[in-house]
């Protein structure tokens, strides 16, 4: 995953709210910035649905609807 394999994963609780096993945790620092934020939720969506290889521009793109929709914006 080309754009969201730039976090580091560290054992502890998420940040975001989702609620995950303690294996498949991953603790990330605040987003900085909207494409920070869409990594991060990029990221995520890799580790929930068990790492899938191959998928990084799904996941990124669910990731930008999401975070998009959230600050009541829209894809342009």
């Amino acid at each position: 995953m080309p754009r969201a394999t730039a976090l580091k994963s560290k054992k502890a609780f998420a940040t975001n709210g989702d609620t995950y096993a303690p294996s498949s945790v991953t603790m990330i620092s605040a987003p900085k910035n909207l494409e920070e934020e869409i990594r991060i939720r990029a990221y995520l969506l890799y580790e929930q649905e068990g790492r899938q290889e191959g998928r990084d521009e799904e996941y990124w793109l669910r990731a930008e609807s999401q975070i998009l929709e959230q600050h009541g914006q829209h894809r342009s």
